[in-house]
């Protein structure tokens, strides 16, 4: 014991070491994750900024500072559908930057105001009729000699543009186009661009009207036609500038002595920076926001630039993190050797439990048909000398080994249940047939058990539309699970009910299997029809069950439209209801008993398997139907013989997928490129145990005309041979 702890002095050292260490690397974590958050985030503030994404919606109050009663009003008036100079908001109130500015001069000017909006025309019509002082927004021109409106100084300037759906580069363009304009413009009389003016009352008509293309162009003003364009997501473009824009004030003709009091005002608010605070808050910080290709364009050196030095940074970081790493991991192996060792072992037990626990499983579904093929067998054996019982026991081995096969494949296809994935295959069956089979295949096992076995079968003679694949499955793992948890003594009692259903056509099956077995405490009855689940019961026998079986019932019962459900009682039994509907097949449709015998005598067949016994298998099945069958190992020896044939010689390939030296799939796609016609386009089917559909299309997709799925049905495979070749045809 001192020697022990001697060796863990140490260790403990060591641990105290890790503590501290692993309280600096946090501290160290955190930094460097401060540092590359704040250089990521450098970019993403000045893209932000560019774009002026954050920047506030400007608004604007009315409000007069004027406290004299005896005040002059000024009036002004404004476009409505001027945005940013002159709109209304969202209120209906006037706002824009030439409301704010008209609301300060009046200030200035010691005079009340007012603000009156209306489409253009209406605006120029109220201050020629002297019902406005001031008419806010227009124009100044290099040629005043052909307009007659008593102007005042510039207060803003802007540029008058053309828009379209496509750029233009030169004003030459509009010639004979449709142009639009603000009605009564004076451009007409400006501008003689050879081209058809339609006048609108406002802008948004101007651009709607492009957009709609009832005119090639529009002219407007580039503030105002960039809000408009992103309010209302219209497909166009800016192109050439028509002429400078230089906005001021209109002073009715009948107050000229209003222009320069106007004049004075408008330079003290240019000179006190009053005019370029309003512009830029209105225009550049409102209006002139761009997208963020449009940013990253203009600054496509910045962000190439800052690019590399984040990337040096960042890997400057990780560097250091994956340092830290590195003596972290030290540290944990020098301390945690013994967990770790001890952590495999977990697993490795785990490991071992968990393939126990799949073997186990997998015997729960298969060993009641593995049991039923084995005794038949002997018997069949027994009797040899008896025609009829030993034929009778190896149908019976047959019908077990079929439904055996049909176990495994369903336990493999949980995955798609779950998913979704799985589909019914309704063919037309004979529900009192399929009892009598689920009877013969349990019997045995069911008298060897010591139990006893009542069928009770109020089904009639008759046929419907079913999955009998599915149906078996359900009532075999309900039959598989009353033998198993029923003691040697006791009963298990099938009982088929059949019931009319209220819709004409449909009839209602009832199969009801009961137990005089353990049953189940409430505890596990809440949780029976979950995956891999079974009762920890020391009274069970020793056969494991997989606790997919139940699971997999309920699925396919209720993807069938049916039901499962279930009565149990601890130490007196348990009952489980499987309930359908079916549709009833017409006398027509029924199906024959009887095998036909398919004449494919003196077809010549390739046989193309590397498994010995599978040849054997195939070649007897074949031969006994008067075919002619030759061999090959692989699909390499295939392709020569194919080739060094004459055309006609072999009628079908059935070629294994899986084979040594060349596989199925490539000695089909080397087939197909014969030079030769016919030899190229001999039929090939896939023999494969690979039954799954992708493997089914990727054989259609190598060139491969059938599919058959190992192991080999007689009848399915001379159906599946008469198809290709298509024998009744010929």
């Amino acid at each position: 014991m001192y020697g022990l702890q001697k060796m863990m002095t140490p260790t403990e050292g060591s641990a105290q070491m890790k503590q501290a260490g692993s309280k600096q690397a946090v501290k160290l974590r955190i930094v460097l994750i401060f540092l590359i958050g704040l250089v990521l985030s450098v970019p993403v503030v000045y893209t932000v900024y560019k774009m002026r994404l954050l920047a506030p919606a400007p608004t604007v109050k009315i409000r007069s500072t004027v406290t004299d009663p005896e005040a002059d009003t000024l009036v002004f008036v404004a476009d409505y559908d001027f945005e940013p100079y002159s709109f209304r908001d969202a209120k209906g109130d006037p706002s824009g930057l030439d409301i704010e500015l008209a609301t300060e001069i009046a200030n200035r000017m010691h005079k009340k105001v007012k603000i009156v909006l209306g489409d253009w025309p209406t605006c120029k019509s109220m201050i020629k009729s002297s019902k406005a002082d001031v008419l806010l927004g227009l124009e100044i021109f290099a040629d005043e000699s052909k307009t007659s409106t008593i102007k005042t100084i510039p207060v803003s300037h802007d540029a008058l543009k053309i828009y379209g759906k496509k750029s233009i580069k030169t004003v030459g363009s509009l010639y004979h186009k449709k142009v639009g304009i603000s009605a009564g413009s004076i451009i007409t009389k400006l501008f003689n661009l050879n081209c058809e003016y339609v006048g609108y009352n406002t802008y948004t008509d101007i651009l709607r009207a492009v957009a709609d293309g009832e005119v090639d162009y529009g002219i407007c003003h580039a503030s105002v036609a960039t809000k408009i364009i992103k309010r209302d997501k219209l497909d166009l473009v800016p192109s050439v500038t028509l002429m400078e824009s230089f906005p001021a004030l209109g002073v009715r003709e009948t107050a000229p002595e209003l222009k320069e009091p106007l004049n004075v005002v408008i330079r003290d608010m240019s000179d006190d920076g009053t005019i370029a605070r309003l512009y830029s808050k209105w225009i550049e910080q409102n209006v002139n926001n761009r997208s963020f290709r449009e940013v990253f364009n203009d600054n496509f050196d910045f962000y190439i630039t800052y690019l590399v030095f984040a990337l040096i940074i960042i890997l400057a970081i990780g560097y250091m993190l994956s340092m830290l790493k590195i003596r972290e991991n030290r540290l944990k192996t020098i301390l945690s050797y013994q967990k770790v060792l001890e952590k495999e072992k977990r697993q490795a037990e785990a490991a071992n439990r968990a393939k126990s626990t799949f073997l186990f499983n997998m015997s729960h579904d298969i060993r009641t048909p593995m049991n039923a093929i084995l005794g038949f067998n002997e018997i069949a054996i027994r009797h040899i000398d008896d025609r009829g019982a030993a034929l009778d026991a190896l149908r019976k081995a047959r019908y077990s080994s079929e439904h055996m096969l049909n176990i495994i494949n369903d336990i493999l296809d949980m995955a798609k249940i779950e998913s979704g994935k799985m589909e019914l295959n309704e063919k037309v069956i004979n529900v009192k047939q399929l009892v009598s089979r689920m009877e013969e295949m349990f019997r045995l096992s069911m008298e060897q058990k010591g139990l006893t076995f009542i069928v009770v079968d109020d089904t009639q003679e008759g046929y419907v539309y079913g999955d009998y694949l599915r149906i078996t499955q359900i009532i075999a793992n309900l039959l598989s699970n009353a033998m198993k948890y029923t003691r040697p003594g006791g009963t298990v009692t099938y009982h088929g009910i059949e019931n009319k259903d209220q819709e004409a056509g449909y009839v209602q099956y009832e199969v009801h299997v009961k137990d005089t077995g353990i049953g189940m405490s409430e505890e596990f009855q809440k949780r029976l029809f979950q995956a891999f689940e079974r009762e920890k019961n020391t009274t069970v026998s020793g056969v494991e069950g997989t606790g997919l079986g139940l699971s997999i019932a309920r699925n396919l019962a209720e993807l069938m439209g049916g039901s499962l459900h279930f009565t149990s009682k601890e130490n007196e039994g348990s009952e489980f209801v499987f309930s359908f509907r079916a549709r009833i097949a017409e006398p027509e449709q029924e199906i024959t008993a009887t095998e036909e015998k398919t004449d494919l005598t003196g077809k010549r067949i390739l046989l193309v398997e590397d498994n010995g016994l599978n040849r054997e298998i195939v070649r007897t099945l074949l031969e006994d139907e008067g075919i002619l069958i030759e061999e090959a190992e692989n699909g390499e020896i295939a392709v020569q013989k194919v080739s060094q044939s004459v055309p006609g010689y072999y009628d079908l390939i059935l070629m294994d997928i899986q084979m040594p030296v060349m596989d199925g799939y490539e000695a089909t796609r080397q087939i197909r490129k014969f030079d030769e016609r016919r030899l190229a386009e001999i039929p090939v089917a896939a023999m494969t145990a690979n039954a799954f559909e992708e493997d089914r299309q990727k054989a259609e997709k190598a060139g491969m005309n059938g599919y058959l799925a190992k192991p080999v049905n007689r009848k399915e495979m001379l159906e599946e041979i008469e198809r290709i070749l298509d024998v009744n045809r010929l």
